[in-house]
């Protein structure tokens, strides 16, 4: 293997002009690059940046110890959680929507409130599967928690009715919120400057 070769007619006699460093080196600390050239490891000015590393830090580190642009798993299980509850959910309230008025009209709208619920489940799983605010997921998670719980204790009081008739619909938000109070979320809007 031979080593580079230098213009032997150059005024220094083939070997790097004086302040630059020898070949293959980089500059120590506190040494000037020559004019022109780029520090070791930055980009030249307009030229594209690595995948995930940003010009200003988008992209980086953040401060909470993980890189901003990346979703943690809690967050993205939560809004799969909300799409395919609300996406069920819709689809059976439509189904049964013409069935449910015409048994009663408060199990039409007991129905109709449930299916607007899933449709809310729907849109925010989308939202915070998007990166947007997961602040309607929640808000649905707490009101589908307490339905339930009244449900449930309705249920109880008046037939005896089995405590595991609404026990999927109260464990799905519970999933939901718990994942969404986790620290790993908290830190992910927090870099990202979305509140909730």
């Amino acid at each position: 293997m031979t080593g580079p070769s230098f213009d032997k007619d150059s005024p220094y006699g083939g070997q790097p002009a004086p302040g630059q460093p020898p070949y293959g080196q980089q500059p120590g600390y506190g040494q000037q690059q020559p004019y022109g050239q780029q520090p070791y490891g930055q980009q030249p000015y307009g030229q594209p940046q690595p995948y995930g590393q940003q010009p200003g830090g988008f992209g980086g580190p953040s401060p909470y110890g993980a890189p901003a642009g990346r979703r943690p798993g809690v967050v993205t299980g939560a809004a799969v959680v909300g799409i395919v509850w609300g996406g069920l959910g819709t689809l059976f309230g439509i189904i049964s929507l013409s069935l449910a008025f015409q048994i009663n009209a408060v199990v039409g709208l007991l129905v109709l409130l449930s299916t607007a619920l899933s449709v809310g489940l729907l849109v925010g799983g989308i939202q915070t599967l998007q990166g947007k605010s997961p602040r309607l997921l929640l808000l649905i998670s707490y009101v589908a928690i307490g339905i339930n719980v009244i449900s449930l204790l309705l249920s109880l009081i008046s037939d005896g009715a089995s405590a595991a008739n609404g026990l999927l619909g109260f464990i799905l938000p519970v999933v939901v919120v718990a994942l969404l109070r986790q620290p790993q979320a908290r830190q992910y809007y927090a870099s990202r400057g979305i509140s909730y």
